[in-house]
């Protein structure tokens, strides 16, 4: 059995009919977990594998991607914002694990201010100020 060459930009799946379909790894959004089968949301489709997502995490192997539950695995240049526990990809929220969340805020491109934004909402600024 030959080594599989690793394509640095596409993936492919096994969808009906035992036909390979190549997915650009920029295309995928998110990747979910849905019982003994998983989800690799794209932007166009959805395709489903019978796989774990343990095992999907291990072939991805790209820094473009983020556990961030148990559930998901999610493309970090498809975020559009994450608040508290949610993150959002597009128009989906999902859940962020708490063990997961330090390694995700640690990957995100932060810009770092002066002021931490939890401290800025009870101090004695007002908006009024900016006008």
């Amino acid at each position: 059995m030959s080594t599989p060459v690793l394509l640095p930009d596409s993936v492919f799946v096994v969808t009906t009919n035992q036909r390979y379909q190549k997915i650009a790894k920029n295309d995928i959004l998110y990747v979910q977990a849905e019982g003994s089968w998983v989800d690799i949301v794209t932007v166009d489709k959805t395709f489903r594998l019978a796989t774990n997502l343990g095992q999907l995490e291990q072939q991805l192997n790209t820094t473009d991607f983020c556990r961030v539950s148990r559930k998901h695995i999610v493309n970090l240049n498809h975020i559009s914002a994450v608040q508290g526990g949610q993150l959002f990809v597009e128009d989906t929220e999902l859940l962020i694990g708490k063990q997961y969340r330090e390694a995700l805020i640690s990957r995100l491109p932060i810009l770092r201010t002066k002021i931490n934004p939890v401290q800025s909402n009870k101090s004695n600024f007002h908006e009024d100020a900016l006008h």
